[in-house]
């Protein structure tokens, strides 16, 4: 049996692809930034070599990798290709093809509804709250049998290590399946490395490795990877049109909370938020700058919607956790 749940909040939209009861792939839209089949017009920043850099309405850089005729300053249709990924220290832009004309324009509901349409087209979505979503995502870490996965966001990918004690082979073919199972629920791409207990038996190696792809089959995102070397270390390379869970919730920070994201689940505690009263949010200075700037305009209006009361932010450096919602009672 195959079911979609969805979690819908201003400036977050979430769903979790469920089979059999299990939820096998998370994913993610945060409709302020550029979104994979989007279109939109430009302005030519600057030429390059191979392509070129457009600025979009809001001002954020997007590349385009084939070259433009056009000249700089000019206005140009596209269409992003690849979403921005956020890696450990820097944020890698959107890419983007020229398109000559713009096509009827989709608005972040249908981009939506396009990519649930695609997980199951014969599932229809049903709303639930998903906060447990993340748990894993946020400890770093899983255990499979007797064998403690871990895993971190890098520069140049995500790398694994397992733990365990008890026979090298048992801990390594456990932890392939539950690697396999979190790179398909985080949706995660590009460069992978992963870091087995060594075993001396190539056989085994490979056996090991061919677990991984047995665990993978049911993935739709394309991969390669190497053999499992005398080391223990194989590499595995996934497409990547969007950004993973993990890139979206932690940002260019390797585990912390994104502001972002601390800003996001805050105006989603808001709309969910019961009461009559006004809603207070405390957040840290820099959540708070990003809660109240111009371009989250509609996503605080969404929220003042859905909890039928205004809505204040309130800076301290000394709040706790990624901040908190009050409701006056009044």
């Amino acid at each position: 049996m195959i079911e979609i749940w969805t979690d819908t909040a201003p400036g977050e939209r979430r769903a979790a692809l469920v089979e059999n009861g299990k939820i096998v792939e998370i994913h993610l839209q945060r409709d302020l930034r550029p979104i994979l089949g989007q279109q939109a017009t430009g302005r030519l920043d600057r030429k390059t070599p191979a392509g070129g850099y457009i600025i979009d309405g809001s001002g954020r850089e997007l590349l385009i990798r084939k070259s433009v005729g056009s000249s700089e300053g000019a206005y140009l249709s596209y269409e992003i290709t690849r979403e921005e990924i956020a890696e450990p220290g820097r944020l890698k832009p959107a890419e983007a093809k020229q398109v000559e004309s713009l096509v009827a324009q989709a608005d972040p509901d249908q981009l939506w509804n396009r990519r649930l349409a695609m997980l199951a087209a014969e599932a229809e979505p049903e709303p639930k709250i998903l906060d447990d979503l993340f748990d894993v995502a946020l400890a770093g870490h899983s255990v499979a049998g007797n064998a403690i996965v871990h895993f971190q966001r890098t520069k140049a990918g995500l790398v694994f290590d397992i733990d365990g004690t008890g026979d090298p082979f048992a801990l390594n073919s456990a932890a392939a399946s539950e690697i396999a199972r979190l790179l398909r629920l985080f949706q995660i791409g590009g460069m992978v490395m992963i870091d087995f207990v060594a075993m001396e038996s190539k056989a085994k190696r490979q056996e090991v490795a061919e677990q991984f792809d047995a665990a993978s089959a049911a993935d739709r995102r394309s991969f390669e990877r190497s053999a499992i070397n005398g080391f223990g270390l194989m590499q595995v390379v996934r497409s990547r049109p969007r950004p993973s869970v993990l890139d979206q919730i932690f940002g260019t920070s390797i585990r912390a909370l994104s502001d972002e994201t601390k800003a996001l689940w805050l105006y989603r505690d808001v709309a969910r938020s019961k009461g009559f009263g006004i809603r207070t949010v405390t957040a840290s200075t820099a959540v708070a700058t990003l809660m109240l700037s111009a371009e989250w305009q509609t996503v605080r209006a969404q929220c003042e919607r859905l909890a039928g009361a205004a809505v204040t932010v309130i800076a301290d450096e000394k709040c706790s956790g990624y901040g908190h919602v009050h409701v006056a009672q009044s």
